[in-house]
């Protein structure tokens, strides 16, 4: 059966291990992966094809499939970015003046296993627009600062048009001058992008795009294709990459990506450093591996292909870039500008 569609796409999701191996063509050995984890696998066809071996050394099997590291530490009701605690209405996060981000809905297109927001998916937090966005537009009425919200989740764009449109709409009419959407549906779906859609949030600018774009294989034909419809309809693309060991954590690897990206009318914005989430150390890489691989970068790339490398400091200062640090012992150390 030919899989064209997005809605296609979602309701065929690969929801098993076996699931991909089929897809795939693979033989399947019950025993071969271990698939203990509190967080769920799925993934579309689209993107389950990118898979080129059933090896966690492939970069799209090992961001998709559970690996056994996951159950050793995980925690299931874990909040390290103390998010909730940010939360002054259901599904808003708020921890600076001016800006917001908007937990929209928790559902994806594929479940990435380094996933920052394991602890609401798992305890389903704030997991339906319809709930929340009245609490969220009452309290913005009464916080006249918060001029700018990120529409995120999950990935806002797994919902239908008209729900998209009415989610940012009313935002817009609640005085919010400046919307960002968080989508890695270019990655994982990209046949989401439509024509209909771009022109109906068109209406809406200025709408920046945050896309998810982790490893160059992930940039196809048809990524580009969506991305090319954004470019075109005047959506400003920012990619926010997540440093992940065994996946990214090399300076070629990046350095092929960015330039596909800013090829592709993306702009490298954000490389992260792996989030703590429990479940996800075996991404973890060394403070020093991001900031060599950014170095190495400025010597390879112009500026506009390489992006800000920051990691998270909820209980402190929140997002920090490192491109004035070094460290020691895998400590910030951080220089005079």
């Amino acid at each position: 059966m030919k899989i064209n569609s997005w809605q296609q796409q979602l309701n065929n999701r690969l929801t098993t291990v076996k699931d991909i191996f089929e897809f795939r063509g693979w033989p399947y050995s019950e025993d071969e992966i271990v698939k203990s984890s509190s967080l769920p696998m799925f993934t579309t066809p689209y993107y389950a094809s990118l898979i080129e071996k059933a090896d966690f050394s492939d970069p799209i099997f090992a961001m998709t499939v559970p690996s056994p590291e996951e159950a050793k530490s995980e925690q299931n009701s874990c909040d390290p970015l103390e998010e909730e605690k940010y939360m002054p209405v259901p599904g808003l996060i708020r921890r600076y003046p001016d800006r917001a981000v908007y937990t929209a809905t928790l559902n994806c297109a594929s479940r990435c296993r380094h996933c920052t927001r394991r602890w609401q998916i798992i305890k389903s937090v704030c997991s339906d627009w319809r709930e929340t966005l009245p609490a969220v537009l009452e309290y913005l009425k009464k916080e006249p600062k918060v001029e700018e919200i990120i529409i995120s989740g999950g990935d806002p764009l797994t919902l239908p048009d008209d729900e998209i449109i009415e989610i940012i709409s009313s935002l817009k009419k609640q005085g919010v001058k400046i919307l960002r959407l968080g989508t890695r549906m270019p990655v994982t779906c990209p046949m989401r992008i439509t024509d209909d859609l771009c022109q109906k949030m068109k209406a809406f600018s200025p709408i920046w795009i945050q896309t998810h774009f982790n490893h160059p294989r992930e940039v196809t034909e048809e990524a580009k294709e969506a991305l090319s419809k954004l470019a075109d309809n005047g959506f400003p693309i920012n990619n926010q990459t997540v440093l992940l060991k065994g996946v990214n954590d090399n300076t070629e690897t990046l350095e092929k990506l960015f330039r596909l990206l800013v090829i592709n009318r993306v702009r490298p914005y954000y490389l992260f450093q792996c989030d703590k989430i429990p479940g996800t150390e075996h991404f973890w890489t060394p403070l020093e591996t991001g900031l060599k691989i950014i170095k190495e970068l400025r010597e390879r790339l112009s500026g506009i292909a390489i992006p800000t490398f920051i990691v998270d400091r909820p209980a402190l200062d929140g997002k920090v870039p490192l491109s004035y640090a070094t460290s020691k012992e895998n400590e910030i150390v951080f220089s005079e500008i």
